[in-house]
């Protein structure tokens, strides 16, 4: 889906030089090559299908790269729009079945009005020819309930345009007809930070709040989002209409909306030797906020924004139960320790806000 809010002129935004830091963290224990410089907005990128030569890994159906650990974290999410039928977006996993995605995949700014159907099939591959195997390796997974900020709602939500503080949501992913945790079945699930976690000013960067990171997702204008996309670059912090923003070069467009922006995206560190050491490296497969909007160009300038993981007008604390500050950590503590329909405990007393 395409963000429907109309994108803010980026022509005077600059990178932040200077930043109100505050306490930054995660929560406890938790095929063909597009390569692009940096097109003609002046932040060097590259964009990759998530896909090995030939499409496989091997002979089985599952062994595509999508598949395979960290990466099939992340999936297509599809939707239903009032009167204008089916839609999608991109997800990612953060607990053990919970996804995160964007608030203009959930509701239209200001309407007052949640769409519907959402179904999520994690690690999707779904080119010409593809198996069904393939195009919900791991199953297509229905949502039990939901979390966006009221403020994007009723349309208040600081920001102008596409941009806005809030543009976030989270869904609890409902079991499967086996009773089983969708994160179980994936074998694992990515995490999540919050205000800025893992960005370095430094004069190496000319004193810039900078982060490397990788962005993925299902755009449409690329292998018609079938397939899973991936773009790494420098990220910097940056306000757009009074909204905390964060900024990175990218070619990706409508369907990558909701996808992760992730830190030290990986499944396993090397072993060091020779005295090495990993120096003050972020914690591994850290969401710390998800495509909201771009250019509306898709050939210049390409750049791509996501509301920030902080804490702001909306979502001024610091700390949210046991899940952080700011806006994610508002809206994961209203989902989990809300409870199902005829229960006694809460989601998170019934395992599915594990960390």
């Amino acid at each position: 889906m395409k963000n429907p809010l109309a994108a803010p002129s980026t022509s005077n935004v600059k990178a932040d030089s200077s930043f109100d830091w505050r306490s930054s963290g995660t929560p406890g224990v938790a095929g063909a090559i597009s390569p692009r410089a940096f097109g003609s907005f002046g932040i060097p990128y590259t964009t990759v299908r998530v896909q090995a030569s030939g499409g496989a890994l091997g002979a089985s159906t599952n062994t595509l790269l999508s598949s395979s650990y960290p990466y099939r974290t992340i999936g297509k999410l599809t939707f239903t729009v009032p009167g204008s039928g089916t839609s999608s977006c991109s997800a990612s996993l953060i607990m053990r079945s919970v996804i995160v995605t964007a608030a203009h995949c959930v509701a239209g700014f200001g309407s007052n009005a949640f769409y519907s159907n959402w179904t999520f099939r994690p690690g999707h591959w779904g080119a010409t020819g593809a198996t069904a195997a393939q195009i919900a390796p791991y199953g297509a997974w229905t949502m039990a309930t939901g979390r966006i900020a009221t403020a994007w709602l009723n349309g208040s939500d600081t920001g102008i345009g596409a941009a806005r503080n809030n543009d976030v949501a989270v869904f609890i992913v409902q079991k499967n007809a086996n009773n089983q945790f969708i994160g179980d079945q994936l074998g694992g699930w990515m995490s999540y930070g919050w205000n800025n976690y893992s960005f370095v000013t430094s004069s190496k960067t000319g004193n810039l709040h900078t982060a490397a990171v990788s962005t993925l997702g299902y755009p449409g204008l690329m292998d018609a989002g079938a397939i899973m996309q991936r773009t790494d670059g420098p990220t910097y912090t940056t306000t757009v209409g009074g909204a905390l923003q964060l900024w990175q070069g990218s070619n990706l467009t409508g369907g990558a909306s909701g996808g992760p922006w992730i830190v030290n995206l990986g499944f396993a560190s090397p072993v060091l030797s020779g005295g090495a050491v990993a120096g003050s490296a972020a914690a591994p497969n850290r969401v710390i906020g998800v495509t909201s909007w771009g250019s509306i160009n898709p050939n210049t300038p390409k750049d791509n924004y996501s509301s920030q993981f902080a804490q702001n007008a909306q979502f001024p604390n610091g700390a949210y139960g046991i899940y952080g500050a700011g806006n994610i950590g508002a809206l994961l503590e209203a989902l989990c320790t809300s409870k199902p329909a005829g229960s006694a405990s809460t989601y998170a007393a019934l395992g599915f806000c594990n960390f």
